[in-house]
């Protein structure tokens, strides 16, 4: 599905909306060359002192500055202040600075590198240049895979964060806040980078952030299943629980579900916790006790990963008595609400339910 509004000019048409605001509220001389959440937010002004930054906003991507982006020992900040200066003047169009560098740096282009053969801060420096390459339409595979490997970096998080708001301006800020809130960040990124990031993204507070993340507005079932239960995605740490986007473990996004010998594992406390649930876990011999509604449900085979407890799904579903929905690695459990895979209305919520995930 490719609406109106998730096309190019319908984000252009939001990012106007948006300015026209900030104008006529008078706030307006600060936003005359924004035009988008990747665009609009120029943290390199808070790092102009430093010597590389004020090179890539005079000369561009040069020598010089692509070596720098390639040296893992150079701060992480630095480099998102140096990659955003890159797109600094005003005439904002599609570039291919991420395929420059790939050159520069590789020989090749990025098609022909192997993602998993580069580090972390490889994969960011890529990640962000792809994003502001192709604004309106961003690839933000790289950038995902940069946040994922570095789920403790404010820098890498902010910078995803405003990628995915992106492709879903009705929810920017929603998925903006949710990392200026997270506490167990490490902040190596200057206080006021935060604060020009912060201060255009808070022209999106109020949004209802009803869309399905593809511009469609969701439909009454689809909030109802929402409203309900929780999402789940296999290999993914970002969840929905009671229409709430957010994280499996906001402390390490590395719990995520996974598949085991053919079974779906999922983690089991923060499932429980939201059903208001209790569980106990016995070490020894790998078993999880859910206490639910004056029933007590012994689950065997559990597994420990990254510090949680993973059951299979259907155990876990089964000691909650709650119904659960699976396609391509999606998972709903839901309180009351039961999806018929065979009803139309049905399975296009679901697909509404999926797109939202796409915020991450």
């Amino acid at each position: 599905m490719n609406t109106f509004m998730s096309s190019r000019l319908g984000k252009l048409i939001i990012a106007a909306a948006i300015m026209c605001t900030a104008f006529f509220t008078g706030s307006g001389s600060a936003l005359v060359h924004a035009d988008s959440p990747v665009t609009s937010t120029a943290i390199y002004k808070a790092y102009l002192d430093v010597k590389i930054v004020a090179e890539a906003e005079k000369n561009g991507l040069t020598r010089t500055v692509a070596d720098y982006l390639a040296l893992p020992a150079n701060p992480l900040d630095v480099k998102a202040a140096v990659i955003n200066a890159l797109y600094s003047d005003l005439a904002w169009s599609d570039r291919e600075h991420a395929e420059e560098y790939a050159q520069l740096v590789y020989g090749k282009s990025t098609a022909s590198l192997d993602m998993s053969a580069l580090n972390a801060q490889e994969m960011f420096v890529i990640g962000y240049l792809k994003v502001l390459d192709h604004y309106m339409e961003p690839d933000i595979t790289w950038i995902t895979a940069a946040q994922k490997a570095l789920p403790d970096s404010q820098t890498v998080a902010l910078i995803q964060a405003l990628a995915a708001a992106q492709q879903n301006m009705d929810c920017s800020w929603i998925i903006t806040e949710q990392v200026l809130n997270n506490t167990k960040l490490t902040k190596d990124i200057r206080p006021e980078a935060v604060d020009i990031i912060t201060d255009y993204m808070a022209l999106y507070k109020g949004s209802p952030c009803q869309s399905d993340g593809e511009g469609t507005t969701r439909s009454a079932l689809t909030d109802a299943i929402l409203e309900d239960g929780v999402v789940l995605t296999v290999g993914d740490s970002v969840v929905l629980a009671r229409n709430r986007l957010t994280r499996v473990d906001e402390d390490n996004y590395k719990v995520e579900p996974y598949i085991r010998n053919g079974r779906t594992m999922v983690p089991l406390k923060f499932i429980s916790a939201n059903f208001g649930a209790n569980i106990a876990v016995d070490l020894k011999k790998l078993e999880a006790t859910v206490l639910y509604m004056n029933r007590k449900t012994v689950i065997p085979n559990a597994e420990i990963l990254n510090g949680r407890t993973f059951v299979p799904l259907r155990a876990a579903v089964e000691a909650l008595n709650k119904q659960v929905y699976y396609d391509k690695g999606l998972i709903i459990i839901t309180d009351k609400i039961i999806i018929n895979p065979k009803d139309k209305l049905n399975t296009e919520a679901v697909e509404q339910i999926r797109n939202v995930l796409k915020l991450q």
